[in-house]
């Protein structure tokens, strides 16, 4: 009877550890891409066109603010049409003090609706991207002229400020406690945090060939022209501030992707969830250790960096009996040192930026006869 009882209670701890070891790995790869969107769109603004753009945790929160006051609603006003027993949710007290019920009700109905759940995915998808490029448009009328010494200044008090201004708004954020939303994957059958990794690595590898691609096209080499030498693409009729407001508008709705994505996987959205910490300094961190202008270094900075933050938490009780001081700390200070290491050893980053080929010249030719011509 011991023996069984033994028995028993090992297989139960092994199921245990094999649950927390899938929890970690979803976690990590969640975090992975969703810090790898952020990284690629601030590598766009920054790498390629010299925007410094320091207001990323506000874009990645405008995706939140569109799942919970937009679709959420949208999601409701479907039910009510279905017959189903809505609670009312027009005023701000019922939004909140009605908030789980109906969700619940809405979660049990989206379980045998797929196509439903998809669409209003897609349909946040969409929205948070007009949304993050109208933000993007906001902050670039009072800031973009600046230099960019001045801009990362302005960019990072407009940040705060709005975000301040957002959390007030209980309809738009669900005030300081924040809101459940509903499980657009409640029709998965499996663990639908699974397909959310799934989902936030495939739109994170859809958006580095976009991007790519879009930074290999002439527009690219005009956001690098004008990186290097504003004056010089003034002079030939191209304006300067025209195209740092594109770039800044179209990689502030990449970044509002990640709102959208961070909401459905905790299925509740709280405008803490988006500390500039997380979606602005460390995404800058990824990017200053990867090396700016070159997409194959915002993987490395990514990898590194969340590779070091997970084996911190996963070894913090043996680093507690030589730390005296919070875990926290020595984890900012560490990611500190790695920064410092890379800047005085490889300032361009661990892969420096490369010379831009244009496919259509042949360098080969150019080479040789510049030589005959010598």
């Amino acid at each position: 009877m011991v023996g069984g009882y033994a028995i028993r209670m090992i297989g139960l701890l092994g199921s245990i550890a094999a649950t927390a070891y899938q929890r970690i790995v979803i976690d990590l790869a969640m975090m992975f891409g969703l810090l790898f969107i952020v990284t690629l769109a601030l590598n766009f603004q920054y790498g390629n066109a010299g925007v410094p753009n320091m207001a990323c945790g506000l874009s990645a929160s405008v995706g939140g603010y569109v799942v919970n006051s937009i679709v959420t609603r949208l999601i409701f006003w479907i039910g009510m049409q279905a017959g189903l027993d809505i609670l009312p949710w027009a005023s701000k007290m019922d939004w909140m003090r009605n908030n789980c019920v109906n969700i619940d009700i809405m979660n049990d109905y989206l379980q045998s609706h797929a196509f439903l759940g998809v669409t209003m995915f897609l349909l946040s998808l969409a929205l948070a991207f007009v949304a993050g490029w109208a933000l993007g448009y906001v902050i670039s009328l009072p800031a973009i002229r600046l230099k960019p010494t001045y801009l990362i200044i302005a960019l990072i008090t407009m940040g705060d400020a709005l975000r301040i201004f957002g959390r007030r708004i209980v309809l738009i954020s669900g005030g300081t406690g924040g809101m459940f939303v509903p499980n657009v994957l409640a029709w998965y059958p499996g663990d639908r945090t699974i397909l959310n990794a799934v989902v936030t690595l495939t739109i994170g590898v859809v958006c580095y060939f976009i991007l790519r691609t879009m930074l290999n096209s002439p527009s690219g080499r005009l956001m690098r022209a004008a990186r290097e030498n504003g004056l010089t693409v003034n002079s030939i009729g191209k304006d300067v501030t025209a195209i740092r407001r594109n770039v800044l508008m179209f990689g502030s709705g990449i970044t509002a992707l990640v709102g959208v994505l961070l909401s459905y996987y905790y299925t509740y959205m709280i405008d803490t969830s988006f500390t500039s910490f997380t979606w602005t300094y460390l995404p800058w961190l990824m990017l200053m250790i990867g090396g700016p202008g070159n997409s194959a270094g915002t993987w490395i900075g990514c990898a590194l960096v969340i590779a070091m933050r997970r084996l911190i938490i996963v070894f913090r009780g043996q680093l507690e009996m030589f730390v005296w001081y919070p875990i926290v700390i020595f984890e900012q200070q560490l990611l500190g040192l790695l920064l410092l290491g890379v800047m005085i050893l490889r300032p361009k980053g661990l892969i420096p930026e490369k010379p831009l080929r244009i496919a259509a010249i042949n360098y080969k030719r150019l080479m040789r006869e510049k030589s005959a011509n010598e």
